[in-house]
């Protein structure tokens, strides 16, 4: 009787080796395919980076003739290589360099085409490569494109649009993220973290989304502006202070902490005392960097208090001034009270390596009176 099934089973395997090989081979020629596309891509980056190397080292500045002489066509793609430094191991091109391309591409041709590639692409992708080309030449005409594309409803275009607007760094493009985020109070911490780089002439901008009757609002306002200490601003910050709602007071906290002023003070103090533990905390870290060493006699007896946050804050400063916390110190550890106690030997214990010999044998003293426990 003739065996079909060996035949089947014969067959299905030659089928299945068949694709097997077939894949390899596959496999095989698109990974030698890309490493082609690679490394004819890092061979135009280097030569353009001779080129532009030499213009630099000779001197030259920015002129139709110079640019002619390097600047053959350079792609998007390329554009962005060299401004995000995205092979840098390979070929870095340092701020001389790169501001010389950027005045080299940035002409009112290329900028047409990268806007209408921007707005009409069919490829979100090619889209998204034109935005971020716009924020990279950092003209201010690309700003009315980049603004309308952060309301599309694909995130992806929305994000890039975001990223591509923090590249132009101008009151302006500041003032069209800034009114994002008034809109969709959600993008505040993607908002927050670029306006960080922004220069401080937007301080004034921001200071206004801090009466939005949106605590997130007041609250991302008031973290963007804790980078610039806004010192025009001090009884504004004050009054936040006082805010309804704890994240808005103790970033108000940090920024009049930032900002260092003697006259914030006694608000801080009266913060020190709030009925949050993270004002508090704030409250703590603020009053350190205006008052110094100064400020121990103020917080220290915060160690008890009932949040373990705040203590630890306590902790922090007595580490960071512990000279000054000694006589602090000495007294808790000879206490009867087992919390600050902790806190002092724990202190004491994290200090040693930086210290002083003289410092650091007194500290080894108490640690001794403590371990034999008189």
């Amino acid at each position: 009787m003739f065996d079909y099934y060996s035949d089947i089973i014969w067959a299905v395997n030659a089928a299945l080796f068949g694709t097997v090989v077939v894949t390899a081979i596959v496999i095989v020629f698109s990974a030698a395919f890309k490493d082609h596309i690679w490394n004819r891509r890092l061979a135009g980056l280097l030569e353009i980076k001779k080129d532009v190397y030499e213009t630099v080292l000779a001197g030259k500045g920015h002129s139709e003739a110079v640019c002619q002489s390097f600047f053959n066509g350079i792609t998007p793609q390329q554009f962005l290589d060299i401004a995000m430094n995205r092979n840098m191991d390979t070929a870095f091109f340092n701020d001389s360099e790169q501001q010389l391309l950027r005045s080299c591409f940035t002409t009112s041709e290329q900028i047409a085409k990268l806007s209408k590639a921007a707005g009409n692409s069919i490829n979100k992708w090619r889209g998204i490569e034109a935005m971020l080309c716009l924020g990279y030449t950092q003209v201010e005409s690309a700003i009315d494109i980049l603004r309308g594309k952060l309301l599309s409803k694909d995130e992806d275009i929305a994000y890039f649009s975001m990223v591509s607007l923090g590249q132009i760094k101008t009151v302006r493009s500041a003032q069209a993220l800034l009114s994002f985020l008034k809109k969709y109070p959600s993008s505040g911490y993607r908002v927050a973290s670029i306006l960080e780089g922004f220069p401080k002439e937007i301080a004034e901008d921001v200071i206004r989304l801090t009466d939005s009757r949106n605590a997130s609002i007041r609250f991302r306002a008031l973290t963007i502006l804790s980078k610039f200490a806004p010192k025009g601003h001090i009884d504004k910050l004050e009054k936040l202070t006082y805010d309804m709602n704890a994240e808005v007071r103790a970033a108000a906290c940090d920024c009049l902490g930032n900002i260092g002023s003697d006259a914030a003070k006694q608000t801080l103090l009266k913060r020190i005392k709030d009925d949050s533990w993270l004002v508090k905390r704030h409250a703590v870290f603020a009053l350190e960097k205006i008052m110094g060493d100064k400020v121990l006699p103020e917080v220290v007896n915060l160690i008890n208090d009932a949040s373990w946050s705040v203590a630890d804050a306590i902790k922090d400063v007595m580490m960071d001034h512990i000279e000054a916390s000694l006589p602090y110190i000495e007294k808790f550890v000879t206490g009867k009270d087992c919390v600050p106690k902790k806190y002092a030997i724990m202190v004491l214990k994290n200090s040693l390596e930086s210290l002083d010999p003289s410092t650091k044998a007194r500290i080894t003293e108490i640690l001794s009176k403590i371990d034999s426990g008189s």
